[in-house]
């Protein structure tokens, strides 16, 4: 049995995220690095990392670890998102037009 300890979300305005690649390093870890160097076009690049820093952002708000940008989320084979060693982290990302917005619900087993 789970029991939801904590929850965060966050919002980022699409539109905003700059694609420097000092910006892309200073909030993407390598592994997300990696995802993002195979996608071609910018808008998606861009729906890319704002969806990255929209988890970090609610992952932050639910923890308060301030190491949050180190966190990495991947997504599975058939694309649902996962945060990497921390199975108690559940997340979701969702894109609509200029905003990206993530849930986290941070779980305990009792």
């Amino acid at each position: 049995m789970y029991t939801i300890v904590m929850v965060g979300t966050d919002i980022v305005y699409i539109p905003r995220v700059v694609l420097k690649q000092s910006f892309i390093d200073y909030v993407l870890t390598e592994d997300e690095r990696v995802m993002y160097e195979k996608i071609h076009l910018d808008k998606r690049k861009k729906e890319f990392v704002a969806g990255r820093i929209a988890c970090k952002e609610a992952i932050f708000k639910a923890t308060q670890d301030k190491e949050y940008l180190s966190y990495s989320i991947l997504n599975t084979s058939n694309g649902k998102p996962y945060v990497k060693d921390h199975p108690e982290i559940e997340i979701s990302i969702s894109h609509d037009q200029d905003y990206a917005l993530a849930f986290v619900i941070i779980q305990s087993i009792s």
